[in-house]
């Protein structure tokens, strides 16, 4: 499914997010906790750290629904937002690569949960609206892509990619000596 190729209605959407959400966590639970904090790639990241990346920017469209800035729930500061995002991504895994295991986890599926319960009311029109219809408050240029390209980009489409990148970093990993 591509929103911008395509217009699928809310129960697509959910049924993709539901999909690749379910077999990143059937990936997960193939792991051990060692698997998931002591393989690193070359840029240091931890599966841990994958899954605080894919944390923070649910969280950026929980709140971004919510009419608040996106870099608030990554937690980023403002000046970073709307620039590199590979500089927005460090950000967000050096803020948390002391987060321990479980907390990672658990934040993880709560963020998930907490986006969930705020795309269930949606109507196919919500999905549908432009991006700015959600931000009233702020200035500058209108955005006019549908919210359901945000929202598909940083679940289904997200999860699949980092789905990739774990099962990668697991198979070639050598873990850390700690």
């Amino acid at each position: 499914m591509n929103p911008t190729e395509m217009r699928p209605g809310k129960a697509e959407l959910l049924s993709e997010i539901d999909q690749t959400w379910t077999k990143l966590n059937d990936a997960l639970d193939r792991l051990t906790p060692e698997q998931m904090t002591q393989i690193r790639d070359p840029q240091g990241w931890s599966v841990k750290d994958h899954l605080a990346h894919l944390a923070a920017w649910e969280r950026s469209v929980a709140v971004f629904l919510q009419g608040k800035p996106r870099y608030v729930g990554l937690g980023v500061d403002k000046e970073l937002w709307g620039g590199d995002e590979d500089v927005i991504n460090a950000a967000i895994q050096a803020k948390h690569k002391d987060m321990p295991l479980a907390e990672a986890l658990a934040d993880f599926r709560y963020v998930h949960s907490q986006l969930m319960n705020l795309i269930e009311p949606m109507s196919d029109s919500d999905l549908y609206k432009a991006n700015s219809d959600y931000q009233p408050h702020t200035s500058g240029e209108r955005d006019e892509r549908p919210v359901i390209g945000m929202i598909y980009g940083n679940t289904a489409d997200h999860f699949r990619e980092h789905q990739e990148w774990i099962e990668s970093l697991v198979s070639q990993g050598h873990m850390e000596d700690i």
